[in-house]
């Protein structure tokens, strides 16, 4: 498992490429679940993104034994959240396996313009 740290504008755009190497021939991902949280251990979440079409996690290539895929956090997502510091996990599942691939902190924070 990878640790990150994000930081963006409450409202704006957060995208970033996420890469899942592989042993043998790659496999695309069953289930993926991008999941931000205001406190680790809260019930609900602030939100989530999954995978599919317009769901914020897509497919964008694959590479040899790897595949990429961006997970995209929409303006609408963080318009109406509290500025401050905020968790996420990334979890995919792949033949009835789950694995937690990138955890760490996102930091909201206030914009300037508008």
């Amino acid at each position: 498992m990878e640790r990150t740290n994000f930081e963006m504008i409450r409202g704006d755009t957060l995208s970033f490429a996420v890469e899942i190497e592989f042993d043998e021939k790659p496999q695309e991902l069953e289930k993926s679940f991008f999941t931000v949280k205001k406190n680790i251990d809260d019930s609900t979440y602030v939100f989530q993104k999954t995978l599919g079409v317009g769901q914020g996690i897509s497919f964008k290539a694959q590479e040899r034994n790897k595949l990429y895929y961006v997970v995209r956090v929409a303006p609408e997502d963080t318009k109406d959240i509290e500025a401050g510091q905020y968790f996420y996990d990334m979890q995919i599942e792949l033949n009835g396996d789950v694995f937690t691939i990138l955890s760490g902190s996102l930091k909201v924070n206030h914009g300037i313009t508008k």
